[in-house]
């Protein structure tokens, strides 16, 4: 049997960090701290106390490693070791609630580093400081310039970055910026090892943006994998986020009872580490299920000492969430101080920057907008009037567009419901504007062009009904009289409005191809041309304003077919390149180019009869329909074939 040393003991803890069993290290760790201060007359090595530190506090035990990290201290005052127990000695305090003493521990570590030029260390410092002080605080400009600084620190030290990403990640998504969320979750996929916490983080993080566009399938299918992962690893704060996610995938579903089980599950998690700040966020989340539960006078108190949690940690991001949910209740019960939570709740937005909120909880913002804009309360009204101010300038949801083939539109990621755009004047009114210049177009053209059998009255009542429906379909929340942000109608000219991130299907598809055909690369021609996947606006088939879009849609892609086709020949890839030629002469059937391509494709297979076969329908579609003949090197082209003098310039494959 092999002889347990402090070495082997620190090795099969390494070993089963990286398996994802954090408490088998600690135990392992923990063993080896046992035998070092045995052998060494109660003195450990720096380095032993060291990870056992780090894994107690992964694991919640948070005395145990601040008596660790005193020891350390105790032993060194001006060395990686004292940065890295200080850095701990942070992670505690902010995990126990006293964010000032955290911050000053990783002011000291930073100094020390800074002093002894350990670059690795003072990394760590700043690391910790964005993501245990200054995220909690809700200073999220502040903590991803922390970061930023971190990270340049640790890409120059080789040091370890996972948890930069996922903290990036997690603040762009509470800021609604889903495009550099997603850019953070690229740069964390590589550094995930399967079955840790890093991978449990990650799964987290999807479902929260899979949350965010209401794609519910996708949330718990990633919210499966980190709560199987946070229970295996007993990580504390993973446990408790992965079920405040439940709740909320529950709450979206209206489940409200099952989502009051997650979020009261969650809310023992926290109590069980102490922490403040997830103690207050579960409070919150428990409060939201009660209200949708219909449990209002028990919502009101949860939300009431979620406030009183937050305030004391001075979490200025979520005290501010609260306070908006708490005066959106109060109002809705008419109860008395309403305005005054209002005015409270409006401030601590606009002061601390948290404008995006608006968005996020829109189905909330703007009622108590349009309840409070005209009010004879300057109370009530004069922080409505700058709350709107900010509500104007929060860009919408991006929209995609489809309109080869089958017509959807998504908003985001959510899609719009199809049976909205069945309201055919409204429905008729976006895919028109979608086709001018600029998505833009005067009420005078849009009258003579989608209803011009209708007398002027009524057609301009048409007209408001289809602006009215339109704006309702893309923005369903948006109270009366309220600008859309998606529609603007200014003076005798209407605009549709596509935010940054918008995408227009056939729009794509006249940007691409052209590039592709002067490229004649094959690969980028296949691609350019899957992007037209049927004619525009098939539904609108018969209306005139359409119908010029359509055939220059179609005359670009057949271009891209005959340039495809004539590459193909040029390879030598004659059974593709008469694929192509086919397509073509499945639209235009006169299309001599077209004919050229496939009997050449087919002498190269070997297959005159199949050329000549291509040539007679192509003349007696032209003797029918036109009274012509095909162009001279057909003719010339058939002749030889049919006298048999014709040697074909590509072999056979």
């Amino acid at each position: 049997m092999p002889t347990v040393t402090i070495t082997s003991l620190i090795e099969e803890s390494k070993s089963k960090e990286s398996a994802g069993d954090i408490q088998g290290a600690y135990h392992s760790a923990a063993q080896a701290l046992e035998l070092d201060r045995s052998q060494n007359n109660g003195q450990a090595a720096l380095q032993t106390l060291q990870r056992v530190l780090n894994l107690a506090c992964r694991i919640g035990k948070y005395e145990e490693g601040r008596q660790l990290a005193e020891a350390i201290l105790a032993i060194t005052q001006a060395s990686p070791e004292a940065v890295d127990a200080l850095v701990s000695l942070g992670i505690i305090e902010a995990e126990t609630n006293d964010l000032q003493s955290a911050e000053q521990r990783f002011y000291q570590a930073a100094e020390i580093s800074r002093a002894i030029q350990y670059t690795a260390g003072l990394a760590r410092a700043l690391h910790n400081q964005a993501a245990s002080v200054f995220y909690i605080e809700g200073k999220f400009t502040l903590a991803l310039a922390t970061m930023d600084e971190a990270s340049q620190l640790k890409a120059d030290s080789g040091g370890e970055t996972w948890g930069l990403p996922f903290l990036q990640a997690l603040i762009y998504q509470t800021i609604g910026d889903r495009k550099r969320a997603r850019q953070a979750l690229d740069a964390y996929l590589p550094l995930v090892r399967p079955g840790t916490r890093m991978a449990g983080g990650y799964y987290y993080l999807w479902s929260r943006l899979a949350l965010d566009e209401e794609e519910l399938e996708k949330a718990e299918e990633y919210l499966y994998l980190a709560l199987r992962i946070a229970n295996q690893s007993g990580s504390p704060d993973l446990n408790v986020w992965t079920r405040l996610e439940y709740s909320r995938l529950f709450r979206l579903r209206g489940e409200p009872a099952t989502a009051h089980t997650w979020a009261e599950d969650a809310f023992r998690f926290a109590e069980r580490i102490q922490s403040i700040f997830l103690i207050g966020q579960a409070t919150m989340e428990q409060a939201r299920t009660c209200w949708e539960s219909g449990d209002r006078s028990q919502a009101l108190d949860k939300i009431e000492l979620a406030i009183q949690k937050f305030s004391s940690l001075k979490a200025e991001y979520d005290l501010a969430y609260a306070r908006f949910l708490q005066a959106v209740w109060l109002a809705q019960e008419e109860k008395p101080g309403a305005v005054g939570i209002w005015q409270q709740a409006v401030k601590s937005v606009l002061q601390g920057g948290y404008t995006f909120l608006l968005e996020r909880e829109r189905k909330l913002a703007f009622p108590m907008v349009a309840r409070y804009i005209r009010s004879r309360d300057p109370a009530a009204r004069e922080p409505t009037e700058a709350f709107l101010q900010y509500l104007d300038k929060i860009a919408p949801p991006p929209l995609r567009v489809y309109g080869l083939g089958q017509f959807r539109v998504l908003q985001g990621r959510r899609p719009v419901a199809d049976v909205l755009w069945q309201r055919r004047k409204a429905g008729d009114m976006f895919r028109f504007l979608l086709l001018q210049p600029g998505h833009s177009a005067s009420r005078e053209v849009i009258l003579e062009e989608l209803w011009p059998e209708h007398p002027l009255t009524t057609s301009l009542d048409l007209f408001h009904q289809a602006t009215s429906t339109l704006r309702h379909i893309l923005e369903p929340d948006l109270p009366d009289k309220f600008p859309s942000r998606y529609l603007t109608v200014e003076g005798e000219r209407v605009f549709i409005n596509l935010p940054p991130g918008s995408m227009v299907d056939f729009e794509h598809f006249e940007q691409e191809m052209p590039i592709a055909i002067q490229s004649r690369q094959i690969g980028r021609l296949q691609e350019a041309l899957a992007l037209y996947t049927d004619d525009l606006f098939p539904m609108d088939l018969y209306l005139d304003w359409s119908a010029s879009r359509r055939q220059e849609l179609v005359d670009l892609f057949l271009q891209g077919q005959l340039v495809l086709g004539q590459a193909y020949l040029d390879q030598q890839r004659f059974y593709q390149a008469a694929n192509c030629a086919q397509k073509i002469l499945q639209r235009d059937a006169w299309n001599e180019d077209a004919t050229l391509l496939g009997m050449q494709a087919y002498i190269g297979l070997n297959s005159s009869p199949r050329a000549v076969h291509l040539y007679q329908k192509l003349e007696a579609t032209l003797k029918a329909d036109l009274d012509l003949q095909p162009r001279s090197d057909l003719r010339q082209l058939v002749e030889s074939i049919k006298s048999a003098r014709h040697e074909s310039p590509y072999k056979p494959v």
